[in-house]
């Protein structure tokens, strides 16, 4: 090839190396890979919370019911949890909780996280929940 397609090739190879890089982002942040409509999952209690960007991951065990087993909520991140009144000792492990989430499509025990309820009423909304946001 002569010199002067030197200049294409390398913006084409730039233009795909954008569009490579950036598809795994658009795929992060999808709400396609969950149920459209929210699950309310008592007696749910936690055994791990993972306080860490990208996303806050809480995990908890359910003993009874169609929903038993393992499972993990993806929330915010923390510093978006935190403008919501969480802070990494909101919720610890032991906690007794009701969880809603929006389930992932495939099955998985695994969704994203809408709310947490404790067995005293009190509440704890996602930085992304579609519940009203305390005082508004």
């Amino acid at each position: 090839m002569s010199d002067t397609m030197s200049p294409i090739r390398n913006i084409v190879a730039g233009a795909c190396a954008l569009a490579a890089l950036a598809a795994p982002v658009a795929a992060h942040h999808s709400a396609a890979a969950y149920i459209d409509t929210s699950i309310v999952i008592a007696g749910a209690t936690i055994t791990n919370v993972i306080w860490a960007n990208p996303h806050t991951i809480i995990s908890f065990d359910v003993k009874a019911g169609e929903r038993a087993g393992s499972w993990s909520a993806e929330a915010g991140s923390p510093s978006a949890q935190t403008r919501m009144g969480w802070n990494r000792n909101s919720l610890r492990p032991g906690d007794q909780v009701t969880v809603t989430l929006f389930p992932a499509r495939n099955g998985a025990k695994v969704g994203r996280l809408s709310h947490v309820i404790f067995a005293d009423g009190k509440e704890l909304l996602d930085s992304q929940s579609t519940r009203e946001r305390p005082g508004q």
